[in-house]
């Protein structure tokens, strides 16, 4: 035993001069993403999500490699079905359809994307002040809201778009963004009214700081993972509002978009003389962007509330413990 006491791991003679040579003499530092990203990693709907959607918007941005014919131009053979030369078939008059589908998903994400940050601004600013302020602003800004939630937004958006000369990128922004923000600035007001009465606000109160930094700083703050699902919410819901808009022939159908698109192929009826690929595809995408949208949010709601993640690190344990396999049907298997 002695022997081998006098035997420990002694390491030969310049080993250690080689091992600073190499740089491997201190701990190596683990690059971790923080922890929101790696809540939304966590969750496989999220994470499909993100892919899906980040495969649309690479797609966008990568329009000129990818859909080498202009989407206004005649390129081939009116009606053509999908094939290896047009992937998305042509349109009755011989536009190429996939260019217009991957040239349009910039018209329409870049609008709902704008759409979606006006709206939330409106509904962040509004609803924290009214939560904070409370008296005569919360009940004038509670007036103001309950009107736009009693009226339906797409009727609201068909009326206002219809007495609008001007119905370019710039108005849709500003239809959509100023007419879908009332229902996230009453649920970001609730949220803040559970937060107005802690201690750190109390605290800045004391310390005599304005009234901005609080509710700016100190409570929107502790809501930034539910103002970046009201966020989510507003952007599909205004891909959807333009998509419509466009389909309705209430803005500028000139332009190239999935809304646009489907608008010319309803009104050259290409459904009804079999010519489905002109509908089908520009729908496909908007719905893909949506449902890719939605998924993410789930990630987003894990952040958001602490029981969901808990949920999941249970139910992680439980598939740990039993291989895999639920805690209710491993009793039936012994059986």
């Amino acid at each position: 035993m002695s022997n081998l006491a006098d035997l420990e791991l002694v390491a030969p003679a310049g080993a250690e001069a080689e091992v600073a040579a190499l740089g491997l003499g201190g701990p190596r530092r683990r690059f971790r993403l923080p922890l929101w990203a790696r809540l939304l990693l966590g969750n496989w709907k999220s994470r499909i999500g993100i892919a899906m959607f980040a495969t649309i918007v690479g797609c966008a941005i990568a329009a000129p490699w990818i859909a080498t014919n202009t989407p206004s131009d005649i390129v081939g053979l009116p009606g053509q079905p999908p094939s290896r030369e047009f992937f998305f078939g042509t349109t009755d008059q011989g536009y190429d359809v996939f260019s217009q589908v991957v040239w349009g998903a910039r018209q329409s994400l870049a609008v709902g994307f704008l759409a979606a940050i006006l709206s939330t601004s409106i509904a962040v600013t509004l609803g924290l002040l009214a939560a904070y302020r409370g008296g005569l602003t919360d009940d004038v800004i509670n007036t103001v809201t309950n009107v736009f939630l009693v009226i339906p937004t797409l009727p609201l958006l068909i009326v206002i778009a219809s007495f609008v000369e001007n119905r370019g990128p710039v108005m849709l922004v500003l239809i959509i963004g100023f007419s879908t923000w009332a229902i996230e600035a009453r649920i970001l007001r609730g949220q803040a009214l559970s937060l107005r009465n802690r201690d750190f606000v109390l605290a800045a109160q004391v310390a005599g700081e304005s009234t901005r930094r609080i509710v700016f700083s100190e409570i929107m703050s502790n809501m930034v993972s539910r103002i970046a699902a009201a966020f989510l919410l507003v952007f599909y819901i205004s891909i959807l509002f333009e998509a419509g808009l466009e389909f309705l022939g209430l803005a500028d159908i000139n332009v190239t978009s999935w809304g646009a698109t489907m608008y010319w192929a309803q009104n050259n009826s290409a459904v009804l003389q079999g010519e489905w690929w002109h509908f089908f595809f520009p729908g496909f995408a908007l719905a893909l962007s949506v449902a890719a949208l939605v998924l993410v949010n789930y990630g987003i709601d894990e952040l958001s509330n602490p029981r969901l993640r808990r949920k999941r690190a249970r139910h992680g344990v439980l598939r740990s413990l039993f291989g895999g396999r639920s805690a209710i049907a491993r009793p039936q298997e012994a059986e």
